[in-house]
């Protein structure tokens, strides 16, 4: 893949030669050692792994997002709604599905006035307020994380998305109508007193939520229309603060968010004043650049809608494909796009689901949307009319880690070395993005041997040189490794293998994808051995 700085070559005209046909697999498996690897080693024994290739793997940056909001169009049986879903096969637990819970909402509903939070028990009372707790109670009971993204520009909305308190205290900003009569206030995304106080919103939200245990990412930077960094409104009435403000948005979200990835949409006026229909141009390419380098992720809001998505959106998802991971959020909402779809080719919204499950697999997106819906809409069109999709984004979508072969010793001297080769294969189309800033290579291959009676680990040995970011479909990778027992005593043990965090104590931290012989913390049991 082609690493690029801003200036270092001309990213627009790159674009504009994209290939719209290339495969996940056409990048050479940078985790292959050149080392001859030997399998064939005295004392040891060849364990060969059956791949489970259908099971939703719980894994970080993967799977199906279930995406609502805490306004009013929120149902207060939203849990029992989706709890028994209908669909193709008869009713089913959406949350069976996925992985993550995504919020959507207004910076005015989140923070209504000064330091107060509804995430902060009793500290406000509304609606809203209500509504985050059910949905975020729900969230941790179905074994679900979180992820946000925070609109604070009012243009078609109802009401204010920034809090009255930030224009009493003088931010300066513009108003908009929406609909025949309704009046709303929106801030000028470069006036100082606003970015004073959305980046104290941001510091106080990561305080609570840079944590890797409940949240899955946290989704662009609230600016400009719906939040999508289009139509964007600067006090000069011109694009001349696009960079700083690009910037200093970039600055406040990496500052604060160490642990939870970042996520920037792709689209083709980022940060511009122009809507996201206009042309793309080289200063779009180079802001998105920017974003990458300062370790945001990529996601893009129109997918499947093939008037918007088209093959400058494809060029940068080709361009970034393994450097940052990709989401997927669908475009065409049935309850407002009824007739916009046609256009497209598509004679109905089960189409629409289709279209954008086979751009998403062409980009070689990490994560796909189910948003909400009742009786009718998106996550029903996915359930019902396209409910294989569904099933295959499971199967062969994101990553799919496993270890086919393993090579370990049956017999061992307490305290001396032991040499084990293994081999590892990606069964989906995306890959697992160990490279990303926040996660800095944490999770790493773990052999343990474990207690033969509660198959907890008794040792754990971590190989160093494997970088998961490098496992991708069709390649598979080989390390040997040679490993001291150190101080465990003589005994009998079993081998195991699991993918661990190493900020955890080498805890499990992804789940392997093998079909049988995994014990209930996540270790991949191999084989007896006798330490002596």
């Amino acid at each position: 893949m082609q690493h690029i700085k801003n200036g270092a070559f001309t990213l627009f005209a790159g674009l504009a030669m994209a290939f719209a046909g290339a495969s996940c697999s056409d990048e050479p498996d940078a985790g292959q050692s050149a080392t001859t690897h030997k399998w064939d080693i005295a004392g040891n024994e060849i364990v060969n792994i059956k791949p489970e290739r259908q099971k939703l793997l719980r894994n970080p940056m993967s799977g199906w997002v279930i995406y609502t909001g805490i306004g009013d169009g929120l149902s207060d049986t939203f849990w029992e709604e989706y709890d028994h879903f209908p669909s193709a096969v008869g009713p089913v637990k959406v949350s069976d599905y996925g992985n993550t819970l995504f919020i959507r909402g207004a910076w005015s509903d989140f923070n209504p006035e000064e330091g107060k939070y509804i995430w902060n028990e009793g500290q406000v009372d509304s609606k809203p307020a209500r509504r985050f707790k059910m949905l975020v109670d729900g969230a941790k009971a179905r074994g679900l994380k979180l992820a946000f993204s925070f609109v604070c520009d009012s243009q078609d909305k109802h009401y204010n998305f920034t809090p009255d308190y930030v224009k009493q205290a003088g931010a300066k900003g513009f108003e908009t109508k929406t609909g025949v009569s309704t009046i709303v206030w929106s801030p000028f995304a470069d006036d100082p007193v606003f970015q004073k106080y959305y980046e104290k919103f941001i510091q106080d939200l990561a305080a609570k939520y840079d944590d890797p245990d409940v949240t899955m990412f946290i989704s662009g930077t609230g600016l400009g229309k719906w939040g999508e960094t289009h139509t964007m409104r600067y006090s000069t009435g011109d694009n001349t603060p696009r960079r700083a403000v690009a910037e200093w948005v970039s600055d406040v979200y990496t500052r604060n968010f160490k642990r939870v990835p970042l996520l920037i949409n792709y689209h083709r006026t980022l940060l511009s004043t122009g809507a996201f229909t206009d042309n793309p141009s080289q200063e779009t390419a180079d802001i998105i650049d920017m974003f990458v380098e300062k370790g945001y992720s990529l996601r893009h809001d129109a997918f499947g809608m093939k008037q918007y998505y088209k093959d400058w959106e494809r060029g940068i998802a080709q361009l970034y494909r393994y450097r940052r991971p990709l989401v997927m959020e669908g475009g065409w909402v049935e309850s407002s796009h009824g007739g916009s779809i046609k256009g497209d080719g598509y004679a109905d919204h089960g189409e629409v689901r289709w279209g954008e499950f086979y751009e998403g697999k062409q980009a070689c997106v990490n994560m796909m949307d189910f948003r909400y819906s009742k009786t009718a809409g998106e996550t029903y069109r996915w359930f019902n009319d396209a409910y294989e999709a569904v099933n295959e984004f499971i199967a062969e979508g994101a990553y799919r880690l496993y270890p086919d072969k393993v090579s370990v010793p049956v017999s061992a001297s307490a305290g001396g070395n032991v040499t084990l080769t293994h081999r590892w294969s990606n069964l989906g189309w995306g890959y697992c993005p160990t490279n990303i800033p926040q996660w800095n290579q944490k999770y790493k291959v773990g052999f343990a041997l474990l207690d033969k009676t509660t198959e907890k680990p008794v040792a754990v040995y971590v190989d160093e040189v494997p970088c998961l970011d490098k496992w991708l479909k069709g390649k598979p990778s080989t390390y040997t490794v040679t490993f001291n027992l150190g101080t465990v005593a003589a005994g009998e043990y079993i081998w195991a293998v699991g993918l661990v965090d190493t900020t955890k104590n080498n805890e499990i931290g992804l789940e392997i994808s093998a079909k049988d012989n995994v014990t209930a913390d996540g270790w991949l049991k191999l084989h007896a051995v006798s330490v002596h």
